[in-house]
């Protein structure tokens, strides 16, 4: 890794290994996401499909359905970050997707399998990923960016290596059972380990209350002009800049989810070899980090704002590659420019709710920018499966992700131009 990516440019112990234990603990949680993200969940969608008899469409409206649920219920647990301890908030979430894990693997109807779907999208995309993210964007301050950039790596390890890691283990002892697998990791794993990392947590939090109470006391009109507005939840559903960005912010989780939902359906209409876009995920994993580490430095030197009309902009060529021919070499085109934007998102907009909006109500703002994604993320796959069955084709939805991502970066670039 660059040496200017860990240390600051006089010699000094650069803020990120400051708090290790933080930085490592909000990796793993990105990590622990996974049995909640569109990533794993696709693995199962042909198996699914199969035991409930549903098409493509059905299973992306039973998908959308829950989804939208967790988004509605994140605005309100999303904020609890804020009011409660680290470790009880996270200790909850974690047992909620140990619990999610086991109602997957045993699920028998419509609705056990709607409430399966909820309980990993809300315990597993939603709150898991908002504690990483909120965590580690609250207690740093000057390299946000890079520390959001390391904890994407949480993501873009998922991403790498559980594909083909859980189909493995669907084929050797069936999908009920990997759900299962995947509970008792959640339980005896993820729980302990990372609550060993943040045992030290109420020293961490007493050291930020200390210097917000001074950040507030210190009311001398010279520091107040140089004092970051710590914005409230409906202050910033005030200002316009906020839906000016929504665009951009929707458009990684629509297109990217949408992508990974139905990988199945795609790979093998375009011709494409399942096996090959597996391995090829490594390329996907690649750019991800080579990016997202790229983004974080360009976050801490230029700031968030920034890169905010531009960080989904390689979603075009992925578009493109869509659109291209049906030899497997434009697999690498699509994944590789897929995942330069996947890298990207977090190391941007993470760092952008704190910089534009302060950090004193950053759990219940992230819960507004969370709840979106998750809403982009629901819509996804219930509108790429009914254009599915409509049969409409791999190429006309590469030209939809291109006509999405020039408006997203356009709306975001004309909010942010005078800010």
């Amino acid at each position: 890794m660059d040496s200017s990516f860990m240390t600051d440019v006089g010699g000094k112990r650069s803020e990120l290994l400051s708090d290790w234990r933080l930085l490592l603990f909000g990796t793993l949680a990105s990590l622990a996401s996974a049995p909640g993200q569109t990533l794993v969940i696709s693995l199962f969608n042909a198996d699914i499909r199969a035991a409930f008899n549903l098409s493509h469409g059905e299973f992306g409206t039973a998908y959308m359905m829950s989804t939208l649920a967790s988004a509605v219920v994140i605005l309100w647990s999303g904020k609890l970050i804020d009011r409660y301890d680290l470790r009880i908030v996270f200790g909850v979430t974690t047992i909620g997707l140990c619990l999610a894990c086991l109602v997957a693997g045993s699920s028998t109807g419509w609705l056990t399998l709607l409430l399966a779907l909820f309980l990993l999208r809300h315990f597993g995309q939603g709150l898991m990923s908002h504690i990483a993210v909120t965590s580690v964007n609250r207690y740093y301050q000057t390299v946000r960016g890079k520390a959001s950039a390391i904890v994407n790596q949480g993501f873009t390890l998922a991403e790498a290596t559980l594909p083909i890691t859980i189909s493995a283990l669907i084929a050797a002892i069936g999908w009920r059972y990997s759900w299962y697998v995947l509970g008792v990791i959640a339980a005896c794993i993820v729980l302990p380990l990372l609550l060993v990392l943040i045992a030290d947590h109420r020293r961490r939090h007493g050291r930020y209350l200390d210097q917000m109470a001074l950040l507030e006391a210190d009311t001398s009109t010279e520091n107040l002009s140089q004092t970051q507005r710590q914005w409230t939840r409906a202050e910033m559903l005030r200002d316009p800049r906020f839906y000016g960005v929504l665009p951009v912010v929707l458009a990684p989780a629509f297109l990217n989810t949408g992508l990974m939902f139905h990988h199945q359906h795609i790979v093998l209409s375009k011709g494409w070899e399942l096996e090959t876009w597996y391995l090829l995920l490594m390329a996907y994993a690649a750019s991800s980090i080579t990016f997202s580490m790229l983004a974080g430095i360009l976050v801490d030197r230029n700031g968030a704002r920034s890169l905010m009309p531009l960080f989904t902009l390689p979603m075009v060529l992925g578009g493109l590659a869509l659109m291209a021919g049906n030899n497997d070499a434009w697999i690498f085109g699509v994944l590789l420019s897929f995942g330069a934007a996947a890298g990207m998102t977090s190391a941007v907009t993470a760092p952008f709710w704190a910089e534009v909006y302060g950090v004193q109500h950053l759990g219940a703002i992230k819960a507004v920018a969370t709840a979106v994604m998750i809403f982009a993320s629901a819509m996804s796959p219930a509108l790429y499966g009914a254009m599915f069955d409509g049969g409409v084709t791999i190429p006309s939805i590469g030209l939809l992700n291109i006509v999405f991502v020039l408006v997203a970066s356009a709306c975001a670039w004309l909010a942010l131009r005078k800010s």
